[in-house]
């Protein structure tokens, strides 16, 4: 199958929200550490779970959104480079940076609000990181898209990244990591569900990650986000520091 079809499609019975990667996914989904009036419990109330049934509508469409009134506009331009690829590389080497130089205390950490915000005091949260992602590509002109990540086979364990859309496909970028999946063209999220040969290369712990994945669609221009900065709950206290 084709990571793009250029034709519309009618949408299917599409699974959303908390509880399409099971129960247990569904807890942890539900006490996620954002505000939850937030834009981030609203990606995740929205995702739509990527199957055979979905990707054919998933992968139908590309969104955009007029960026050039969005406050770090100016400030991403500074990636732009000879062609997309090497733009998406440029952006996602500098969130890698940031993500691995950070350095505090779980209990000390905050989580959300706008991405200025968030680019500001710095993160290694995978779900703050993957929205910044999308918006500065999303100011370079290039559609981006989050992409919620789960290994069910180990409890608790999920992952944030992105699908950015260019050379006319969708291709999974990780903001965290500088991964940017590209063979001959880019790489989706459904190609990696699919074929997980593409992924030997990366350690075990991370090529689990891509057992199921869902989609949601950010809209940085909705004047109705929620942009409602956080901190760590009780649920993920105990979470986090039951693992140590």
């Amino acid at each position: 199958m084709k990571d793009h079809i250029e034709k519309e499609t009618h949408s299917p019975a599409l699974k959303k929200g908390y509880g399409i990667f099971g129960e247990a996914c569904k807890v942890m989904l539900e006490n996620d550490l954002h505000s939850p009036a937030s834009i981030d419990h609203a990606l995740l109330r929205e995702m739509v779970l990527l199957d055979d049934d979905s990707a054919p509508y998933l992968y139908s469409s590309v969104r955009r959104y007029d960026m050039q009134k969005h406050e770090l506009f100016e400030f991403s331009q500074q990636f732009a480079w000879h062609s997309e690829r090497e733009t998406i590389q440029n952006a996602a080497e500098f969130t890698r940076k940031i993500a691995y130089s950070y350095d505090v205390d779980f209990k000390d950490m905050l989580f959300g609000g706008t991405e200025a915000q968030i680019l500001e005091r710095g993160t290694d949260w995978c779900a703050d990181m993957a929205r910044v992602g999308a918006v500065l590509l999303g100011c370079l002109g290039i559609p981006c898209r989050i992409v919620h990540l789960i290994d069910t086979t180990r409890a608790y364990n999920g992952h944030v990244v992105c699908e950015a859309y260019y050379e006319n496909r969708w291709g999974v970028v990780d903001f965290i990591h500088g991964y940017v999946f590209y063979d001959t063209a880019p790489i989706s999220a459904y190609r990696l569900l699919k074929d997980k040969t593409t992924l030997m290369e990366y350690p075990d712990e991370y090529r689990d990650l891509y057992s199921a994945a869902a989609i949601s669609e950010y809209d940085p221009t909705d004047e109705k986000n929620d942009y409602t900065v956080s901190r760590p709950n009780d649920y993920y206290m105990k979470l986090i520091y039951s693992e140590e």
